[in-house]
């Protein structure tokens, strides 16, 4: 048998203050900051990513960069990213927004049943039972319940892989689904193309979003397919038209590819 050769990791020290750049494939790049290390989640590594995306090219200033709008803050692995060149850093800077550091809500969702007399377990009506959340580096707080305008708030506690985080960065939601989606919604950068396929019985959708409004799509009904447009004033299709990305807590394996949607597009009337 062949020995495998094994990558040597990179040698590079994170510490707090680190600013990284990742490259989009559309030839445009972003950055995020090590901000915090949060023992409340596993010790790992906080980030908060900014919104700007930049041409390939551009030389952009730290100083320019950490005054940036925060499109969102997480957790993850860095060591994960530099090892698949997922992204490198290019600097630091002291500046890390302290002061919006401890106002950062993170949370997770349990769903549980009550149980009866009888032994029979029944869900409760709620779909959550309990909402973890915790500012870094405090204690979990539990709440039944999260009020409406807080949701916008709050970002979801778990560690999220390189994977994720270039994701989200790029396109501007996580692909992996959890349940608490259905309440922390997902919103795709407005310049953004998703392409889904959702199944409804004997019907099929394939569904194209530009940012968080529906585009165009394909509706197969009775073994035909029907385009659906933007543009078009379809009372049938009104719930499709007047449709948000951001409505439905969309499953990872109902994202496909710009390549299957044309595919279903070309062969519509």
């Amino acid at each position: 048998m062949a020995n495998i050769e094994r990558k040597k990791p990179k040698r590079i020290i994170t510490k707090i203050g680190d600013i990284f750049c990742v490259e989009f494939p559309d030839n445009t790049k972003g950055y995020f900051q090590y901000i915090a290390k949060d023992m409340t989640q596993l010790n790992s590594s906080v980030i908060r990513a900014f919104y700007t995306h930049y041409p390939i090219d551009q030389d952009v200033k730290i100083d320019d960069v950490v005054k940036d709008k925060v499109d969102f803050y997480a957790h993850t692995v860095l060591r994960g990213g530099i090892d698949f060149d997922n992204w490198y850093k290019i600097g630091k800077s002291s500046d890390v927004g302290e002061n919006e550091l401890y106002k950062i809500i993170f949370c997770n969702a349990s769903t549980a049943y009550q149980l009866y007399a009888d032994g029979i377990k029944i869900p409760r009506t709620s779909r959550f039972y309990k909402w973890h959340l915790w500012n870094i580096n405090k204690d979990i707080f539990d709440v039944e319940n999260v009020p409406n305008h807080t949701t916008s708030m709050i970002e979801i506690g778990t560690v999220k892989t390189y994977i994720e985080i270039y994701q989200r960065m790029w396109q501007g939601y996580y692909k992996y689904t959890c349940l608490e989606n259905e309440v922390i919604k997902r919103y795709p950068r407005p310049e953004v193309l998703s392409y889904l396929k959702r199944v409804y019985g004997d019907k099929i959708t394939y569904i194209c979003f530009k940012g968080n409004d529906f585009e165009r799509g394909v509706v197969m009904e009775d073994d035909s397919l029907v385009r659906i447009s933007v543009d078009e004033d379809n009372p049938v299709y009104e719930e499709l038209l007047n449709g948000k990305f951001s409505d439905t807590n969309w499953k990872y394996g109902e994202f496909i590819t710009e390549e299957e949607f044309n595919k279903e597009w070309d062969s519509a009337e």
